[in-house]
């Protein structure tokens, strides 16, 4: 008995010294920030730094919904769309589309901008539910204009310009994940 009573206290000591050993090499994890996007372009939430940023869409059925982007400084910034999904009562086995586009404000009026994707160029980013992806898209060659469940789109801003990145989702109310770099 007196065996384990000495090694059960060894065992905790390790244990606390590791603990606080350790402590110091740990590496925070940061959450993707969670932002509800709106019906009316110029009231939407305004994004002013690069990360993850988890979108949250409350509009109904066949409604379009915006998001903003200042950028922090001038350069090539690669927006990266994913994981599209309901937001109540999510299967994995749904099939649902949308599409994502990308407006900058021009001499003219809030423009349609082409972005570099995935296939090449495109003005519309569309979108699917893993579900479809798997079903009607997976092993075949990637186009401009192909239903994606992951999509990205390269686009060069100056610093402080703006873009309003609009989605649209078959399902309705939706959240998709949004990487900006």
């Amino acid at each position: 008995m007196k065996k384990v009573k000495k090694l059960l206290c060894a065992l905790l000591i390790v244990l606390t010294a590791v603990t606080m050993l350790s402590g110091p090499f740990q590496v925070p994890v940061q959450a993707a920030r969670t932002v509800t996007a709106n019906k009316n372009a110029n009231k939407a939430v305004n994004i002013k730094k690069r990360g993850t940023y988890r979108v949250l869409s409350k509009t109904k059925m066949n409604k379009d919904d915006y998001i903003r982007f200042t950028a922090p400084k001038k350069g090539k910034y690669t927006l990266t769309f994913s994981d599209f999904r309901k937001l109540k009562g999510y299967t994995p086995s749904e099939r649902h589309l949308g599409s994502v586009y990308i407006y900058k404000n021009t001499k003219y009026g809030r423009s349609m901008q082409r972005v570099k994707t995935n296939g090449g160029k495109s003005s519309v980013l569309n979108m699917c539910s893993k579900a479809w992806y798997n079903t009607y898209t997976k092993g075949r060659k990637i186009k401009a204009a192909s239903d994606l469940h992951t999509r990205y789109a390269k686009i060069s801003l100056k610093k402080g310009e703006t873009i309003y990145i609009k989605s649209f989702w078959t399902g309705g109310k939706h959240s998709y994940s949004l990487k900006i770099k």
